[in-house]
C-alpha cells in the first residue's frame, strides 16, 4: 500500500512538470485503472506514446511510473519490455551504455522465459548501442543474433511493438557503410525494404530509402543519393516521422553541397521543420553536423551557426543527460530497496520454514524411536509367543502324539488277541479309529503352527500325501495336476492351511463314501500369483441328496468365506468343487 501511495505522488509530481496531453494521457484515465496490470499497462503505453511523439523527458517519467508498480523479482515478459524500453530511452537520449545494459537485462530474462520474439529484441537494442560507441564488429554479432533468433511466424501482439524485421537488416546496412562495406550495405538494405514494404511499415520505408541514399552518396552517386532522399521525404512525411525527414534535408545538402541555391534551401527547410515540429535533439544534432560539413568551406556565418547549435545541443544533452542519470539512479535505488525488503521478508519466511521445519524433524524423531521401541517390543512378544506355540507343538507331537500311538498299539495288540469277543473287538475298532483320527488332526495342528511349512509347495506336498494314504489300497485313482513355482516362493499362513486342508480333507472321505467314484483328479495351482485355485473332480455320482454331505459342505463354506474366498460344487459328470482364496506373496 505505501509503494502504491509513492507511486501516485511520482505521477502527480511528473505530471505537474509535463506538458498537457491528450484525454489519452488523462490522470483520471489512470487513477481509475482498478488493478496493478491495468496501472502498469497504462503508464507503460503512455511512455511509449511520448516516445513516438519525441517527448523522451515525459517517456522516461512515465516509464519509472509504469517501474514503481512493478515487482522488480518478477522475471517476466513485462520486464523484458521495460527493459526495451528503457534502453530505446537511453539510445534518444545519447546513453549508449546504460542502453547496452538494459538490452543485456533484456536478453537475460526473455531466455529465462525463452521468448525468441524478445530475445531478438534485446539483441537488436544491444546492436544499434554499439553501433553508436562504434564497437561495429560487435554490433554486426548482435545483428546477426537478432535476425537467427526472429521467429518465422508472425509473433502474438505485445504490450510494446517490438521491432521487425527490416529494422535489423536496415541496421545491418547501417553497419556495413560504417565499415565501408557498400555492397554488403545494398544487400541488406534491400533485404529491410523487402520486408518494409511488405509490412507496410510506416516507419520502416522511408528509413530504408534514407539508407539507399548514403549508400549512393559514399558511392560518389550524389544524383542516385538525392533521388532516394527524396523519396524518404515523401514517405516519412506521410508517416509524421519528422526526425527522418530533418536528417533527409541533411544528407541532401550534402548531395547538392556544389549548388549554393539547392544547398541553401534544404538548410531553410531543416531550420524550419524544426520550428514547426518537435523533433529529437539528437536528429537535430545530425543535422546541424551535416551542415557544418557543407559550409566549413563555404559560408563562416552559417558555419559558426551551425557549431553554437551543436554546442547548445551538447549542453542540454549534458544537463538533460545529468537529469536522466539522476532519476535512474533515484529509480534504481527505488528498486533495490524494493528488492532488498522482498530479499529480508523471504529470509525472514525462510527463517519460519526452517524452524517449523526443525520442530517437525524433531517430534519425527520421537514418533520414530517410539515406532522402533513399539516394534522392538512388539518382535520380543512375537518372538516370546513363536517359542511358546513350538513348545506347545513340540509338546503335541511329543508327549500326546506318542500317547495316541500308544493306545493304537495296544488296540491293535487287544483285536489281534483270541480270548476277545465281537463286541469287544467293534469298541477296539472304534478306538482305533478315533485314535487315528485324533493323531492325525494332532499331526495337522503341529504342522499349521511350523513356520517352515509355509508355502505353496508345502501345502501341496501335505495334502498329496494325505490324499494318497487316504485312497492307498481303495480302486480310486488319485491323480494330482503339477505347477511350476516362481523363482520367489509363494506363502500361505498357518491358519489358512490348516482350514484348506481340513476342507478338502472333508471333500475327499465324501468322495471315498458316497460318490462310488473310480477316479479323482486334484489341482492346486496359483492365478497370477494373486489367486489360489483348488480344484477337486471325481466321476461318480455327483451331487446326489443320497451322498450330500451336510454339515460338511457348510463347514467348507464357512472356512473358504472366512478367508474371503468363494466355493462352488456342481455335478458335471461327478462332483466338481471349486475353491478360490486370496493369495499373498
Amino acid at each position: 500500500m505505501k509503494n502504491k501511495a509513492i507511486a501516485l505522488f511520482l505521477l502527480f509530481f511528473y505530471l505537474g512538470t509535463a506538458q498537457t496531453t491528450p484525454e489519452l494521457l488523462s490522470i483520471e484515465k489512470f487513477k481509475r485503472s482498478s488493478t496493478t496490470n491495468d496501472k502498469i499497462l497504462y503508464a507503460f503505453t503512455t511512455a511509449e506514446y511520448y516516445l513516438d511523439t519525441d517527448n523522451i523527458d515525459a517517456s522516461q517519467k512515465w516509464l519509472n511510473i509504469a517501474r514503481d508498480f512493478l515487482n522488480p523479482r518478477v522475471a517476466d515478459s513485462t520486464a523484458c519490455l521495460i527493459h526495451s524500453l528503457q534502453s530505446e530511452l537511453f539510445y534518444y537520449s545519447g546513453l549508449f551504455q546504460f542502453g547496452k545494459d538494459e538490452s543485456l537485462k533484456e536478453i537475460l530474462i526473455a531466455k529465462k522465459n525463452k521468448d525468441n520474439l524478445l530475445i531478438a529484441d534485446g539483441y537488436f537494442f544491444l546492436g544499434i548501442h554499439q553501433i553508436e560507441l562504434k564497437q561495429y564488429k560487435d554490433a554486426q554479432e548482435s545483428l546477426w543474433k537478432s535476425s537467427k533468433i526472429y521467429p518465422k511466424v508472425q509473433a502474438p501482439k505485445r504490450m510494446r511493438a517490438i521491432i521487425q524485421n527490416e529494422h535489423i537488416y536496415n541496421n545491418l546496412a547501417q553497419v556495413k557503410i560504417k565499415l565501408h562495406e557498400l555492397d554488403s550495405a545494398f544487400f541488406y538494405n534491400k533485404k529491410a525494404y523487402d520486408f518494409a514494404l511488405k509490412a507496410k511499415s510506416r516507419r520502416g520505408i522511408p528509413n530504408t530509402e534514407q539508407t539507399f541514399g548514403e549508400i549512393y552518396l559514399m558511392k560518389k552517386m550524389p544524383d542516385s543519393a538525392a533521388y532516394y532522399f527524396e523519396r524518404s521525404i515523401d514517405s516519412a512525411t506521410k508517416s509524421a516521422y519528422y526526425d527522418i525527414v530533418l536528417l533527409d534535408y541533411g544528407f541532401l545538402m550534402q548531395c547538392h553541397s556544389n549548388n549554393a541555391k539547392l544547398r541553401e534551401a534544404f538548410y531553410q527547410k531543416g531550420l524550419q521543420l524544426m520550428n514547426l515540429r518537435m523533433v529529437n535533439a539528437a536528429f537535430q544534432k545530425y543535422f546541424f553536423t551535416k551542415a557544418l560539413d557543407v559550409f566549413r568551406t563555404v559560408d563562416s556565418q552559417k558555419t559558426i551557426y551551425c557549431q553554437d547549435q551543436i554546442i547548445d545541443i551538447d549542453s542540454r544533452a549534458q544537463i538533460d543527460g545529468n537529469l536522466y542519470l539522476q532519476n535512474f539512479t533515484d529509480q534504481y535505488v527505488k528498486n533495490e530497496k524494493k528488492v532488498l525488503s522482498l530479499e529480508v521478508l523471504k529470509l525472514k519466511k525462510q527463517k519460519d520454514i526452517v524452524l517449523f521445519q526443525l520442530i517437525i524433524a524433531i517430534l519425527l524423531l520421537f514418533l520414530l524411536a517410539f515406532v522402533i521401541l513399539y516394534i522392538r517390543r512388539k518382535s520380543k512378544i512375537n518372538s516370546t509367543l513363536l517359542k511358546q506355540k513350538n513348545d506347545i507343538s513340540k509338546d503335541l507331537h511329543d508327549d500326546i502324539g506318542s500317547g495316541i500311538s500308544s493306545i493304537l498299539i495296544h488296540s491293535d495288540l487287544l483285536q489281534k488277541n483270541g480270548d476277545v469277543d465281537a463286541k469287544q473287538k467293534v469298541l477296539l475298532l472304534k478306538i482305533n479309529d478315533t485314535a487315528r483320527e485324533v493323531s492325525q488332526r494332532i499331526n495337522t495342528f503341529v504342522w499349521s503352527l511350523n513356520t517352515e511349512h509355509n508355502t505353496l509347495r508345502d501345502f501341496k506336498e501335505y495334502v498329496q500325501f494325505y490324499a494318497e494314504n487316504l485312497f492307498e489300497g481303495t480302486p480310486m485313482e488319485l491323480r494330482f495336476i503339477e505347477q511350476t513355482e516362481s523363482d520367489k516362493p509363494l506363502l500361505i499362513d498357518g491358519k489358512t492351511r490348516k482350514s484348506l486342508f481340513f476342507g478338502l480333507k472333508e471333500i475327499f472321505n465324501n468322495v471315498l463314501k458316497h460318490s462310488q467314484a473310480s477316479k479323482i483328479t486334484v489341482k492346486i495351482v496359483a492365478l497370477d500369483k494373486k489367486i489360489l485355485l483348488i480344484e477337486v473332480k471325481d466321476n461318480g455320482l455327483g451331487m446326489l441328496a443320497s451322498n450330500h454331505f451336510g454339515n460338511g459342505l457348510i463347514n467348507l463354506q464357512k472356512r473358504i468365506e472366512e478367508m474371503n474366498g468363494s466355493v462352488l460344487m456342481e455335478t458335471q459328470n461327478g462332483l466338481y468343487t471349486r475353491i478360490q482364496i486370496p493369495l499373498h506373496r
